[in-house]
């Protein structure tokens, strides 16, 4: 092609403005993400090393919660043994009480009166007891059921501090760059550059090749006019 043909058609160039991804290419360099990389670093670490224990803490969690009846009658039995402990002393003293009180009397140890009177007095006891173990079954049971209850409260309010705790470095992560994140953007940053660069050269390329279509129509209608 002459130097006067391309005069006449020009050179059809197209130019996209860069400035802009440029800048923020200049600015994601120049960014320092030392903390946000060494902080999910630290949590990736954590993560990794409860992985490798996952199944103990799993299993920790599930079963330090003790819902098995053998559980229920260890509470029942702590209850009635508190009702015993309470009970034994007094019963003591009344057998002790009235042991006395019949000899005062001048009703000898094995006499038909001592006897039925011992005897109604153990009765009675036996009724405490009775009433004791009555009652520990409730009581035990309660216990056990608000223990159950408690137990699965420290399970679910550790689970919760634990993923407060995560929640809140996350917040102070959020909007932070990490090392991938600013690459990842530089990235995307420099093939908007590169898209538009491709399609300033197809443009121009497609103004050329219309504007040389053009001047060859113009030659032609020219020439054939004559």
């Amino acid at each position: 092609m002459s130097k006067a043909f391309k005069s006449i058609t020009g050179t059809g160039t197209v130019k996209y403005d860069n400035s802009g991804a440029q800048n923020l290419i200049n600015y994601l360099q120049g960014i320092n993400t030392s903390n946000v990389d060494n902080t999910l670093s630290n949590m990736t670490t954590a993560a990794n090393s409860m992985s490798q224990n996952l199944a103990n803490t799993l299993g920790n969690y599930t079963f330090n919660v003790d819902g098995s009846d053998a559980a229920r009658q260890r509470a029942e039995n702590a209850t009635y043994q508190a009702y015993v402990d309470k009970l034994t002393p007094q019963f003591q003293n009344q057998t002790s009480d009235l042991a006395t009180s019949l000899q005062n009397k001048g009703l000898p140890v094995g006499s038909e009166a001592y006897s039925r009177a011992m005897s109604d007095l153990q009765s009675s006891q036996n009724d405490a007891l009775n009433q004791a173990a009555y009652q520990s079954v409730l009581n035990g049971q309660d216990a056990f059921t608000q223990s159950l209850a408690n137990q699965i409260d420290v399970g679910n309010y550790t689970a919760t501090a634990n993923q407060n705790y995560i929640n809140l470095l996350q917040s102070l992560l959020n909007g932070s760059l990490s090392e991938y994140d600013k690459q990842m953007d530089i990235y995307a940053a420099a093939n908007n550059i590169a898209a538009n660069n491709y399609a300033s050269k197809q443009q121009a390329a497609n103004n050329q090749l219309a504007l040389t279509n053009s001047l060859i129509s113009g030659v032609s209608r020219l020439f054939g006019s004559k």
